[in-house]
């Protein structure tokens, strides 16, 4: 592993003790090429964070990169205040229609993870929606969801692509909602879900990403120090969703990028990693694929194997594996809010996508 990437998973965390600042000085005694590594950490979506913990660190850093660094957490304050506001507006005018959301991804993780919203960036927000007791689908309904979509917010009706990947994963939503609890937002009311949904939902988002995107193992890491996992309830959750090889492979990586402590448990990590119930001959696998995967890539110099296409389809199981090919090669359907529009030229826009 090089310079740049061990400083960047250091710096990626929102404990950063005094043992990790010094190992990132000890690091930083030997080249490095820093604006690379910052061009990295806002690539995928850790800039604030990392950067925030670079500057508590005593480096002799480039002209310029400190305010970068600086700069970078304020601009990233302003958008997540901006996006909170439009959120909680977007909330009120989803329930006038006869809808009510559950926070995905960002909008729950701020609300429930990060210690402050800035931390890391994200490009959208996520919803699921389902209808409220009266509910009539109509003009309105439709036109409220469609200006959504363009504005960012993807939210969907009873299902959404973040948790089922396209129909490859038997997600139940009705589940979902069942143990999920009501909030305020901001005077709207919303709902996040359970912490082992929660977590299940990040660990297939990092899948989505091939496992090696930062600010999908920090989102991972984070939830698991923050929010208290039951782990029989993780693993029983995951087989229920038959994706428990994807939450085994999304750990097993967390763990062995950004810290061996994230299972930290009554049961101990291992312990942890086997109530998800994965298969023997998979698990050793995952094992050797998330080892050789991190051996070989290099996230700062943009450097990569077909480990990291090989990985995700391994820890989905084989009927899984041909259904996401197959959902690879395919048109991606316009998302049910933007179907009938006139105005074609919104749909790329809105159009499903399975990275971002």
């Amino acid at each position: 592993m090089i310079r740049e990437d061990r400083i960047l998973f250091l710096c990626t965390r929102q404990d950063f003790q005094p043992g990790h600042r010094e190992v990132v000085e000890a690091l930083a005694r030997g080249p490095v090429r820093w604006q690379r590594l910052a061009d990295t950490a806002e690539e995928h979506g850790v800039l604030p964070i990392a950067g925030s913990n670079l500057r508590r660190c005593d480096l002799d850093l480039p002209p310029g990169l400190s305010d970068r660094l600086e700069t970078a957490v304020f601009e990233n304050a302003l958008r997540k205040e901006q996006d909170a506001l439009q959120l909680a507006a977007s909330l009120a005018r989803l329930r006038a229609v006869g809808l009510e959301a559950l926070l995905l991804k960002g909008a729950s993780l701020d609300l429930l993870v990060y210690a402050e919203p800035w931390v890391v960036t994200s490009r959208d927000t996520d919803l699921l929606l389902r209808p409220l007791p009266g509910y009539r689908p109509g003009p309105e309904e439709k036109s409220v969801r469609r200006s959504l979509y363009r504005a960012g917010i993807e939210c969907d009706l009873l299902g959404h692509h973040d948790l089922d990947m396209h129909g490859v994963l038997p997600v139940s939503t009705e589940r979902i909602w069942r143990a999920a609890r009501r909030i305020d937002f901001r005077g709207a009311e919303a709902w996040v879900m359970g912490p082992e949904d929660l977590l299940i939902s990040l660990c297939i988002n990092a899948c989505r990403k091939r496992f090696v995107r930062l600010k999908g193992l920090f989102d991972v890491a984070e939830t698991v120090a923050r929010l208290g996992i039951d782990w029989p309830r993780l693993g029983l959750l995951a087989r229920g969703c038959r994706c428990e090889g994807i939450v085994f492979a999304a750990l097993l990586a967390t763990r062995q990028t950004l810290g061996c402590n994230l299972l930290e448990g009554p049961e101990g990590p291992e312990g942890a990693l086997a109530e998800l119930g994965v298969h023997p001959g998979r698990e050793r696998l995952l094992r050797f694929l998330v080892a050789a995967a991190l051996r070989t890539i290099s996230l700062t110099r943009s450097e990569g194997t077909g480990l990291t296409l090989l990985l995700p389809y391994a820890s989905f199981r084989t009927e899984q594996a041909w259904r996401s090919v197959r959902v690879a090669f395919t048109h991606r359907p316009v998302p049910f809010a933007l179907r009938d529009s006139d105005d074609r030229s919104d749909r790329s826009d809105g159009s499903v996508r399975s990275v971002r």
